[in-house]
């Protein structure tokens, strides 16, 4: 039975490489807000290595392929420009168990979004997350949570991932912020259906709203 569980971890890394698919293993990473006031750090929950993660998964354990050392959860550092350096406002865990793949900050107070899980784009509870000022959590979704069953099914796919992600914005310098979502459908070959669904989300309270009357472009 191990043997059989190693081979079909070693054949999914071959399938995962031939559909363009590669993870590398995930290393802190930072984000900016657009003004440059407020720089967010993730520091992803270390690993022993990628052969070690989907054996812990297989395996189902509570942290698959954790590495040895006190780095045991996803974190994040909010850092803010204060007279030409950078000085630590907080440190906290994230929702996300390796890491989150990419992030939005509010340049008005440092409020983030995070998208995404390493290894596995598009899938689980907290495929978008939003953050207050102070790193608690303010809502979580799914895809599901935004997108009817038919747009769900027709998001691209590949081997690990959903590939729902198109060019998402941030929107912090009026009354409220708000984060606005671009999600890419991928429609049969002749359907004349949109290729993209745009959904905002406010930052305050997470929750779904119309496109705001004040936003133009």
């Amino acid at each position: 039975m191990r043997i059989s569980r190693l081979l079909l971890l070693v054949l999914s890394v071959f399938v995962t490489a031939a559909h363009a698919d590669q993870w590398m293993l995930p290393v802190p990473e930072t984000f900016t807000s657009d003004n440059g006031v407020f720089r967010l750090t993730v520091f992803p929950r270390e690993l022993s290595g990628q052969l070690a993660y989907f054996e812990g998964i297989v395996d189902g354990e509570a942290a698959p392929g954790q590495a040895p050392t006190d780095v045991t959860k996803s974190e994040a550092t909010l850092e803010r420009l204060v007279e030409n350096k950078y000085v630590s406002e907080w440190r906290m865990p994230l929702v996300n168990d390796v890491a989150p793949v990419s992030a939005l900050v509010s340049g008005r107070n440092g409020s983030f979004v995070t998208f995404d899980n390493w290894h596995s784009a598009g899938y689980g509870d907290d495929a978008i997350v939003i953050y207050d000022a102070s790193g608690n959590l303010v809502k979580k979704y799914a895809l599901t949570d935004l997108m009817t069953e038919e747009e769900f099914e027709n998001l691209p796919r590949s081997v690990s991932s959903i590939h729902w992600s198109g060019d998402h914005h941030l929107y912090d310098n009026r009354e409220f912020d708000f984060v606005q979502l671009e999600i890419k459908l991928e429609w049969p070959t002749g359907e004349t259906k949109s290729r993209s669904k745009t959904v905002y989300l406010r930052m305050s309270d997470g929750e779904a709203i119309s496109k705001p009357e004040s936003v133009h472009w």
